[in-house]
């Protein structure tokens, strides 16, 4: 089943003289990871924004269940909708549980607090993430690892159908990255359906159902992992050599060493 459908969405920033959408279509697989993937200023953070409804496109539309996104209002969309965004910097030294429980607000009143149900819950998703330690830790105070990871708690703590996570990897070390595709793959397993960004390949390969390719505004390809990561698709879109390789049955990239090799200059020595 369809969760989100995007047809022939067109956007153009003001005072820009292109669209960094060109009319994009694309359909979103209830309860799958579905990784877009492109180079940087592809147009993959406009189009996460577009779903959110935080950009609204000049032409096309999006829906959700089937029904125009428009038709959403802001709390109802974020009771169906949360998302990370590339950077999340928290002004104030909350607490970590504090953060999070701020994460529930879409299912609060006006005027109402979070409950002792409240906390439950963000204690139960710390646990599940390996972060309750973390649980009295100030938020200014943590990792760039451990902030990333709070920022896909806080999602968690909406429990919306949709999650958005825009480059979620991104500045993380090797370790981090790790649990980080690992959290992305068990919300997906647990029949959420999740929509990430990342211009890395490997990652796409490693934990999506589906990829979706965008280059330059426009959807090229998509499809299983398996079958549209290709060294002809990926020399397109990063203007580079690369070899495809295949570990356990999944597409794997690497640079090509010998057309990496004559794009490196030798100063000359005098």
């Amino acid at each position: 089943m369809v969760k989100i459908c995007v047809e022939k969405a067109r956007y153009r920033y003001p005072h820009c003289e292109c669209d960094v959408l060109k009319g994009v279509s694309l359909k979103l697989p209830e309860g799958k990871a579905t990784a877009l993937l492109g180079s940087n200023g592809s147009g993959k953070t406009t189009l996460l924004k577009v779903l959110l409804k935080i950009l609204i496109p000049q032409e096309g539309t999006v829906y959700v269940d089937g029904e125009d996104i428009n038709e959403f209002g802001r709390d109802d969309l974020s009771k169906l909708i949360a998302w990370v965004p590339q950077e999340e910097a928290p002004s104030f030294p909350y607490t970590v549980l504090e953060y999070l429980l701020m994460g529930r607000a879409p299912h609060l009143g006006f005027f109402s607090l979070p409950t002792k149900k409240d906390e439950t819950k963000i204690t139960e998703i710390l646990s599940e993430l390996g972060m309750l330690h973390l649980s009295h830790r100030e938020t200014l105070s943590l990792s760039g690892g451990e902030k990333r990871l709070v920022s896909i708690a806080r999602t968690l703590a909406q429990e919306s159908e949709v999650l958005l996570l825009d480059e979620p990897t991104a500045h993380l070390d090797l370790g981090n990255k790790a649990k980080v595709l690992g959290v992305i793959r068990r919300m997906a397993n647990s029949g959420k359906t999740v929509l990430f960004s990342t211009h890395d390949p490997n990652e796409a390969s490693l934990i999506a159902d589906n990829v979706v390719i965008i280059n330059g505004g426009d959807i090229v390809n998509c499809g299983a992992p398996s079958e549209i990561i290709t060294e002809d698709v990926l020399k397109t879109i990063y203007k580079t050599g690369v070899r495809v390789i295949k570990v356990d049955g999944k597409p794997m990239v690497e640079l090509d060493s010998d057309d990496f090799s004559k794009s490196i200059v030798t100063p000359e020595v005098t």
